[in-house]
C-alpha cells in the first residue's frame, strides 16, 4: 500500500515548502487555535503548494457563508469539520459547498469508532483523532489513543489517523490500524503551533521510504 501523509496546520512559509512531497496540506482557520491561520494568510501560502496536493481546510462548527467564501477565497480542495457537526449539518454544507467532506471523529472508545459509520453514508472520508479531556481543543493536543480500537474498522473509502503522530510512533501506529493515510501536525512542532521544517521532512520520508518499515497490517 502506498501511503499518504497530511501535514497540518501549516501557518508559515517554510513549512509549507518543506512539505512539498506531502499528500495533503492543512490550513486550520479555527481561531482558539495556536495553529490559526487567516483566509488570507492561507491564500498567500497556497501560491507554493504542488499542484499534485489537495488543499484542506479545518473547519470547528464554523458558519455555512463563511466555509464557503474561505473555500472559494482560498481555494480549498477539501473542508475538514473538526467539531459537534451534525448529519443534518453536513448535508447543507455538502449541497451548498461542491468539495469532498473531511469529518473528524475524537475517539476514546470503541463507540466513537463506531459512530464513524453513520457519517460515511454523507462524507467522503473520516479522519480518527484523540478525544482530549478538556473540551474545548479540538485535535493537534500531541495525545494518542488506543490504536487497537481501530484493528477491525472496515471502510469502503479512504481515511485518516491522526492524534499524536511522529517519527517516533508513526510504524506502530501504522501496522496496528493500517492507515492509509496518517495526519500530523504537533508531531512535526518545535513548540506550540511552529513547524520544524526537519521534523517534516523526516517525517514525510520516512513514511514515503520506508515501506519495508511499514507492512500492511495482513502481513503481520
Amino acid at each position: 500500500m502506498k501511503r499518504k501523509i497530511k501535514i497540518c496546520g501549516i501557518n508559515d512559509l517554510e513549512s509549507i515548502k518543506a512539505s512539498s512531497e506531502a499528500d495533503y496540506i492543512g490550513f486550520v482557520f479555527f481561531q482558539k487555535s495556536p495553529r490559526f491561520v487567516t483566509a488570507m494568510k492561507a491564500k498567500e501560502l497556497a501560491k507554493f503548494s504542488q499542484n499534485k496536493q489537495k488543499k484542506v481546510g479545518l473547519f470547528v462548527d464554523a458558519d455555512l457563508n463563511l466555509i464557503e467564501h474561505i473555500v472559494n477565497y482560498v481555494g480549498l480542495d477539501f473542508i475538514q469539520l473538526h467539531g459537534n457537526e451534525k448529519l443534518d449539518e453536513l448535508t447543507k454544507i455538502k449541497k451548498k459547498i461542491k468539495i469532498p467532506i473531511i469529518k473528524a471523529i475524537l475517539v476514546n472508545s470503541l463507540e466513537d469508532i463506531k459512530l464513524a459509520h453513520k457519517f460515511e453514508k454523507v462524507c467522503d472520508m473520516i479522519l480518527f483523532d484523540t478525544k482530549s479531556p478538556k473540551k474545548k481543543i479540538s485535535g493537534g493536543t500531541g495525545l494518542t489513543f488506543d490504536w487497537n480500537l481501530l484493528q477491525d474498522y472496515k471502510a469502503s473509502k479512504d481515511w485518516m489517523l491522526a492524534g499524536g503522530l511522529n517519527i517516533n510512533n508513526i510504524k506502530v501506529a501504522i501496522n496496528k490500524t493500517n492507515a492509509p493515510i496518517v495526519d500530523v501536525s504537533s508531531g512535526v512542532e518545535k513548540s506550540l503551533g511552529v513547524k520544524c521544517q526537519k521534523k517534516i521532512k523526516e517525517l514525510i520520508y520516512f513514511v514515503k521510504n520506508k515501506n519495508d518499515d511499514l507492512k500492511d497490517k495482513n502481513e503481520l
